[in-house]
């Protein structure tokens, strides 16, 4: 079998590909429809190794989460009990056959890493007075940026299930355990986009989003975002703007991209 996926971060939908040699018969339809029962059989154990690619974080994937928690396996297994089959189709020689399936990762998936039912602290200043209430942060991350460790190194940011925030000294400003358990499901602690145009994105970060550009891109599997100092502030001397935080009302641009693909 040739198995493919494609993870679409704006929609936050996986979509999942299998594809099998059509077993031979004397009446076709018969082996199509044995074929697709095969495939059909197949796809819990399949769905269970090709999800484990996904990062969650700039230090762990669904695999490291599967080391630590063996149990996961079998969770993510059973959450091919959710993706809907999208289509089956044959190729023109009629030799193979293709299922696809798609799986929404929120809440489907994030349902399986989420810990917390009470969000962590969010981190407060008050150097800052703030004077604006802002409905949503949007932050350009949508070029190459400085990677810390090396001055001359650099690189694109990359998406996963749960990024982190951080000021320029390093300290936490946002991250999945910051937000709402219920936000996570509903469409995770951020968002992306590859579109400079966010007019489909005024249900989530509102008419009057604070803008603001990355610094630097962070962490083991570059998934981090470091803020300006400026924007930082005038987030956590408010608890309007750290309240946004909190219900995941934040979207990342990210560089023109197809979905993020693999076999």
């Amino acid at each position: 079998m040739e198995v493919t996926y494609q993870i679409n971060w704006p929609e936050g939908r996986f979509q999942l590909d299998i594809t099998s040699p059509i077993e031979e018969e004397p009446n076709q339809p018969t082996g199509r429809f044995k074929t697709e029962q095969y495939i059909i059989r197949q796809t819990p154990t399949i769905a269970g190794q090709v999800l484990q690619d996904l990062d969650v974080n700039s230090t762990h994937s669904i695999a490291d989460m599967v080391r630590e928690n063996p149990v996961l396996l079998r969770e993510l297994e059973n959450l091919s009990q959710k993706m809907t089959k999208v289509f089956t189709t044959a190729t023109g020689d009629r030799k193979f056959l293709t299922v696809r399936y798609t799986l929404d990762l929120f809440p489907d998936l994030a349902d399986l890493v989420i810990s917390h039912s009470t969000p962590f602290p969010s981190p407060e200043s008050s150097a800052y007075t703030a004077n604006e209430d802002f409905t949503g942060l949007v932050i350009y991350a949508g070029e190459t940026l400085p990677y810390p460790g090396n001055a001359e190194q650099e690189g694109l940011a990359n998406p996963c299930l749960f990024p982190r925030l951080y000021d320029s000294s390093m300290n936490l400003i946002h991250s999945a355990e910051m937000t709402k358990p219920d936000a996570l499901r509903r469409w995770g602690n951020t968002g992306y986009t590859y579109s400079h145009d966010l007019s489909s994105l005024t249900e989530r970060i509102g008419v009057y989003p604070l803008r603001t550009m990355a610094r630097m891109v962070y962490g083991k599997n570059r998934t981090d975002l470091v803020l300006p100092d400026e924007a930082v502030q005038m987030l956590i001397s408010s608890e309007h703007n750290r309240q946004i935080l909190r219900e995941g009302r934040v979207v990342i641009i990210l560089p023109p991209a197809e979905p993020t693909s693999g076999e």
